[in-house]
């Protein structure tokens, strides 16, 4: 995941890219006792790679068999957090 010409910008893209985008799903999809239940009933595990270059979370997010996988760019599109927000929501949201 880590090529070394981009290893200056992974302290601000990783969370914007990753992590941020997860917390706020989460929150939004846990605001209630029906969606935490769906949610730790149907999460099973969670991988982050970059096997494809993504940089659109419609293409790089994908949830199957209880496995949420995050396929993204580390670098590409780092401060649309909104967008992958919105994308894991509602794929969460469908598939719980």
């Amino acid at each position: 995941m880590f090529e070394d010409r981009f290893l200056h910008l992974y302290n601000d893209s990783y969370p914007k890219i990753y992590f941020l985008p997860f917390i706020e799903a989460l929150t939004s999809i846990t605001a209630d006792d029906m969606g935490k239940e769906a949610l730790a009933e149907s999460l099973k595990e969670i991988h982050i790679t970059n096997t494809q270059d993504h940089h659109n979370p419609s293409n790089a997010f994908s949830f199957s068999n209880g496995i949420l996988t995050l396929d993204h760019s580390p670098i590409l599109n780092a401060d649309d957090v909104d967008s992958r927000t919105k994308v894991l929501v509602d794929l969460l949201e469908n598939n719980l």
